[in-house]
């Protein structure tokens, strides 16, 4: 069964999210989680009520922040 969390959705063994996210960022963050080399995820997964939960919590909010930058660039840029 697929779960979702803000932009984020798991499928059995395929998590998908916005493509330009994901090439930027995204799919270097599942590695880090995988290798178990993301300080945040492995500080913070135990708050969540599973492991594929943790998983989409993590890069949702990595990807709000990474939004968030975004967002900030384009308006200095102005």
């Amino acid at each position: 069964m697929a779960r979702t969390v803000g932009r984020f959705t798991i499928d059995g063994d395929s998590i998908t999210g916005p493509a330009e996210y994901m090439t930027e960022r995204g799919n270097e963050l599942l590695d880090r989680i995988m290798a178990g080399d993301d300080a945040v995820f492995n500080t913070t997964a135990h708050y969540s009520p599973d492991v594929e939960m943790a998983v989409l919590v993590r890069i949702q909010t990595d990807f709000a922040g990474w939004m968030g930058a975004r967002q900030m660039m384009q308006w200095a840029e102005r």
